[in-house]
């Protein structure tokens, strides 16, 4: 897949993250916006959230767009909310 990337300035690179949805660490938040990616599972708007549903905010919000470079030990990695990733596409 080809795309051409804007604002690669703003990105913010991290080593990783842990995984854990909603998470404030810097290196587990959005690339582009700095805010945590997903919601946490003790999160009352989860209550009566169907996990299959797909497409809902909460559902978009919990799987990041992950891009990487570099290689080996010096790779880097920057996860976005979808939304975000949509503002770093080129149009």
């Amino acid at each position: 897949m080809n795309f051409i990337l804007n604002r690669l300035a703003e990105v913010r690179w991290s080593s990783g993250s842990c995984g854990n949805l909603g998470c404030s660490d810097p290196e587990c938040v959005c690339a582009l916006c700095a805010q945590p990616i997903g919601i946490p599972e003790d999160d009352p708007r989860r209550k009566d959230h169907d996990d299959e549903c797909c497409g809902c905010p909460i559902c978009d919000d919990d799987v990041p767009i992950i891009l990487f470079r570099g290689e080996g030990k010096a790779m880097k990695q920057a996860a976005f909310h979808h939304k975000c990733f949509e503002k770093v596409l080129a149009k």
